[in-house]
């Protein structure tokens, strides 16, 4: 494993990677288990095919008039659970033989939502493009718009979210994904770096910086800490296409790393 840009800090961290998780066939069995579950997606935009199976803290608890997080939660994990045991087992085996420390999930020790699927159907209106591109700002003023409200560039503050605070983790772990391939492009600027600027005076500032293209692969898991702005690459611009991912975060409690969505 490698990092994408050289570091300096002198806390541990996480190193960023690509950790197989699953085989071909496995994915292929879970792609159809996601459909088999069509039923129990939750629609997160009112005219475009974006869904999630299971609650996330950036749809149900930010920005959110009701906040049905916890509620979703409750719900949604034991479904969770109950379709995809091994797959998540596979997932913690695989964090935790590459972090060395123990993996286990939040939600076994305060009410949370557990890693789930973001579930893209193909649209012409997945555009690709740095004209796309918004910030997170941005992107919570336009998310629940008619329009497709642009691809967000961000960097993680889940825990933020759910009032934690440490050492963090985030990850993708693709399912199925468009012919074209998808990804992420992750750049050489941290959260720190943003404070303060305007929408204009960030977008300018990052165009500045290096950034790394990732590739993904169904079964294998992309791993970083979340700290360095990044945006997804590659989302399904054609009718059979999709782009279905398992995604989470984590947060380091001292003991384990513990792990959310």
């Amino acid at each position: 494993m490698r990092h994408l840009f050289s570091r300096s800090v002198d806390a541990p961290v996480v190193e960023d990677g690509m950790l197989p998780v699953c085989s071909t066939d496995d994915c292929a069995k879970h792609y159809e288990q996601l459909l088999d579950l069509q039923a129990f997606w939750i629609a997160r935009h009112p005219r475009l095919p974006f869904y999630t199976l299971g609650a996330t803290n950036y749809y149900d608890l930010v920005g959110s008039v009701s906040g049905p997080y916890l509620q979703l939660a409750r719900q949604y994990n034991a479904l969770l659970r109950e379709c995809f045991a091994k797959l998540y087992e596979q997932l913690r085996e695989a964090l935790e033989t590459h972090l060395r420390q123990p993996v286990g999930w939040l939600a076994d020790v305060r009410p949370s939502a557990l890693p789930g699927f973001h579930l893209f159907l193909g649209h012409q209106r997945f555009t690709a493009g740095e004209k796309m591109d918004v910030t997170h700002a941005h992107w919570f003023a336009r998310r629940d718009g008619e329009d497709f409200p642009g691809n967000p560039v961000h960097a993680d503050t889940a825990h933020m979210a759910l009032g934690l605070d440490g050492l963090t983790l985030s990850f993708t772990l693709p399912i199925a994904l468009p012919r074209l391939g998808s990804g992420m492009r992750i750049w050489r600027m941290c959260r720190a770096e943003a404070q303060g600027l305007a929408d204009a005076e960030f977008l300018a500032k990052l165009a500045e910086r290096a950034c790394a293209d990732v590739s993904y692969t169904p079964g294998h898991l992309w791993l970083h800490d979340g700290n360095a702005y990044h945006k997804a690459l590659g989302l399904p611009r054609h009718e059979k296409e999709v782009r279905f991912t398992l995604q989470g975060h984590g947060v380091w409690d001292g003991d384990h790393w513990q792990l959310f969505w």
